[in-house]
């Protein structure tokens, strides 16, 4: 049950810090491209990869056992509230529709790379501290 709650906890949170987000970007750079959906995607990349890093490290060094609750807490409950492939995914096929095939194409592509960098540097990142 402690499990339960803390993902429904982490996906709460995740979902408002996703809605204030996206809203904000929308209102400074418009919404003809999903800019908010391609930010809180790219962030959530980099913090799952930093989080589960630095996780990995913590459980790997100290033996503690708190890596499991921090997981579901931030990871499965945090950022899968966050983050918004659903979203990226009707966004990219209502550009579709309305024969935006460029910023379709852009994206599929930006939210792939980017969110594929993010991860990778958040990763290495907590791979860099960890050495410390």
């Amino acid at each position: 049950m402690q499990n339960l709650l803390l993902v429904f906890i982490g996906g709460g949170l995740g979902a408002v810090c996703r809605y204030i987000s996206t809203t904000h970007i929308g209102a400074l750079f418009g919404t003809y491209f999903p800019f908010g959906t391609l930010f809180v995607n790219t962030l959530g990349s980099l913090l799952m990869g930093f989080i589960m890093g630095s996780l990995i490290f913590l459980m790997e060094k100290t033996g503690l056992r708190l890596a499991e609750p921090a997981r579901l807490l931030l990871t499965v409950g945090f950022l899968g509230g966050f983050t918004t492939f659903s979203s990226f995914s009707l966004e990219t096929v209502t550009l579709l529709e309305g024969g935006s095939f460029f910023y379709a194409a852009m994206n599929i592509a930006a939210n792939l790379g980017l969110c594929f960098l993010a991860a990778f540097l958040g990763l290495s990142l907590a791979r860099t501290l960890a050495a410390f």
